[in-house]
């Protein structure tokens, strides 16, 4: 394994990577996503989120207001405490959506966070992407995985790939297909160029003429 490779990563992922290779298995490139480039991606879910977090702590604000002016109103009816303490409880049902639309607006924080935790690597064996943790979640695609791998460079020199598909059902019992891949990566063309790799060694492996 060329120590070179291994050089951008941080030391806990560093280790998780080196963990995780197999006897015999030569690692070919490894990279981790970038975090200023995940976390642009959340963007829109985070200004989404501002409105609704917002819209949510007005009608919070609105409702506490009401329920205030409504108990200094309130007389010794029996009847009117009784409604009062009812409209006491109204501001606390924005909260859960107040704490929607706060786990919205830091979504780039936490994806970023999640970048800097992950790393994607190209095997003469598999691809996989290794995120670290309170535990170590680990990805694999075999070399016969892989599909039609498509590439993107962005404008900051860091690149996504996809190179893989999967069926996925959804919570109305509809199936849709999902492309996976590597997002964000530093030097793409080099993570091609070691999926184009690992993918050739199935067409050879599953090739008879190939064999002595």
């Amino acid at each position: 394994m060329p120590p070179s490779l291994l050089a951008d990563l941080t030391p806990e992922v560093d280790s998780a990577v080196r963990n995780e290779l197999r006897d015999g298995e030569e690692l070919w490139y490894a990279g981790m996503p970038s975090p200023s480039r995940m976390g642009r991606k959340m963007w829109p879910i985070a200004i989404f989120g501002l409105c609704f977090g917002g819209f949510a702590a007005f009608w919070i604000t609105m409702a506490a207001a009401g329920v205030w002016f409504g108990a200094a109103k309130s007389t010794e009816d029996t009847g009117s405490k009784v409604a009062a303490g009812v409209f006491m409880l109204f501001p606390l049902f924005g909260l859960p959506f107040l704490l929607v639309g706060l786990a919205m607006i830091s979504s780039p924080f936490w994806v970023g966070r999640k970048a800097r935790r992950t790393a994607c690597c190209v095997t003469n064996q598999r691809a996989m992407q290794i995120v670290c943790g309170r535990s170590i979640k680990v990805q694999s695609w075999s070399a016969a995985d892989l599909d039609e791998i498509s590439k993107e460079i962005h404008p900051d020199g860091t690149g996504s790939l996809t190179f893989s598909s999967s069926m996925v059902r959804g919570p109305k019992g509809g199936v849709r297909d999902v492309t996976q891949g590597f997002s964000g990566i530093p030097d793409p063309r080099a993570c091609e160029d070691a999926l184009l790799a690992l993918k050739e060694t199935s067409r050879t492996a599953s090739d008879p003429r190939t064999e002595a």
